[in-house]
């Protein structure tokens, strides 16, 4: 019988450390309202109190826009549906599209006439700011997660488990 091959990696060591997959089904859960957003919507998709990392699909219509806000850390966006901007860049997002936001990033989003459907990962919070550069109100994490568990009490829905 031969000996096992040598495990040059450590690999042994990386799977005794690995946890279970998380699979959620997005199609499965309803469009949350954006609080103070008129035509934004967003899907939960990882809340990880953990580590602050959070994930969202946000749906942008009828002209709809995330206000002006700050990224304490990074975010990174891909467009699945539709188009988007920001007021303050010339460029345009579209289907297919990834964007790396750096943390310390000043925008507001605004969504093409289609509106857009994107992919958002973001890391730390996010802090919305007037024209002022006053902070007037923030998104977490935590505050992600109350208004998902408030949504699902209020629709009578269970809320998954988006905490990994």
């Amino acid at each position: 019988m031969a000996a096992p091959p040598e495990d040059t990696l450590a690999l042994r060591s990386l799977v005794d450390l690995t946890r279970e997959e998380h699979v959620v089904h997005s199609d499965e859960m309803p469009w949350i309202p954006y609080p103070g957003a008129e035509g934004v919507f967003v899907k939960p998709l990882r809340l990880n109190r953990r580590s602050g990392v959070w994930a969202n699909l946000t749906k942008v219509v009828n002209g709809g826009q995330v206000n002006r806000h700050y990224h304490v850390g990074p975010v990174t966006g891909f467009v699945l549906e539709g188009s988007w901007h920001y007021a303050e860049r010339d460029w345009v997002a579209r289907a297919g599209t990834i964007v790396r936001e750096p943390p310390g990033d000043i925008h507001t989003l605004i969504a093409g006439d289609e509106g857009t459907v994107t992919l958002f990962v973001l890391e730390g919070a996010l802090l919305y700011i007037d024209e002022h550069d006053n902070v007037v109100g923030h998104d977490d994490v935590l505050s992600h997660m109350r208004m998902y568990h408030d949504f699902c009490r209020a629709e009578g829905i269970e809320p998954l488990d988006l905490d990994f």
